[in-house]
């Protein structure tokens, strides 16, 4: 079977996918929002927080609670996003959910952005706890175990969501992405949580030198955050062994019950996961 086969994956598909495909009547459908909402220009607002697409594990099996993964897609993508990337993770692990950018990047809703404005931020916290209620009303999942996850911009925008309520969060994984900007007004909730961190980076990504990485570290040891700094060969994070790091990171850190065996992964050269 195709790594990718669509019967992995439980999403909710937008209006504009609707008519490309059949439509299937989920029993989560019901929380679709006005399919009659116009984005207009691009960079408009995307105010519904009820786009989000659901990933369920191979072999689902509703008397095992689950950890639950928020992904938080790259500019220029939405919410179905984790769709091709949750297999790459792992197909047996966890239930995912993606969640769609609050700033719309073209004029028919297929692309979207992040804001970091206040009302941005706000949205997608909203967006976010929303995701979490939807998934433990209709999934068995651990509500003790919800990692938030994004690749570039959503990788910040996973940190910048997590550090606002870092006590909701069993740990905050960004690939690429960096440190938010802005003053850090919880400190001593944070000290307190010490918030798992994985950063995930490519080695020539522009954005990661050590100056950058000299300033993100500085702000997690001001705020005494528990990083893992993990650096990949090329110009992307999004890999197949990134990946799987992610997975295993999961495992060791947040399912704390699991035992997992060293591999000899790296003997392998890292194949980015649109190329499979």
């Amino acid at each position: 079977m195709d790594r990718l086969h669509k019967s992995m994956s439980w999403s909710q598909p937008t209006e504009s996918e609707s008519d490309k495909q059949n439509s299937h009547n989920y029993p989560w459908d019901s929380d679709e929002a006005d399919s009659n909402a116009s984005f207009g220009l691009a960079h408009t607002w995307s105010h519904n927080t009820a786009h989000r697409s659901f990933f369920l594990p191979l072999h689902y099996a509703e008397n095992h609670q689950y950890p639950l993964l928020v992904w938080f897609h790259s500019n220029g993508f939405n919410e179905h996003q984790i769709d091709q990337v949750m297999p790459h993770i792992s197909l047996r692990n966890y239930v995912g959910v993606g969640i769609r950018g609050t700033k719309a990047a073209d004029s028919i809703g297929h692309r979207f952005g992040w804001h970091h404005s206040p009302a941005g931020i706000a949205t997608t916290q909203e967006a976010v706890m929303e995701a979490i209620e939807a998934a433990a009303d209709r999934f068995s999942i651990n509500t003790t175990r919800v990692v938030l996850a994004g690749y570039r911009e959503g990788g910040t925008m996973a940190l910048r969501t997590a550090m606002r309520e870092p006590q909701r969060f069993a740990g905050v994984i960004s690939l690429g992405g960096r440190m938010p900007n802005g003053s850090i007004r919880n400190f001593h909730q944070l000290r307190q949580r010490r918030l798992p961190m994985l950063w995930q980076w490519g080695t020539d990504n522009k954005q990661y030198n050590n100056q950058n990485l000299k300033v993100d570290c500085q702000t997690s040891m001001a705020i005494g955050s528990r990083v893992e700094v993990r650096q990949y060969p090329g110009d992307d994070e999004m890999t197949t062994i990134a990946l799987h790091d992610l997975d295993e990171w999961i495992m060791r850190h947040v399912v704390a019950e699991s035992s997992i065996q060293n591999s000899d992964r790296w003997a392998s050269s890292p194949t980015l996961y649109s190329s499979n």
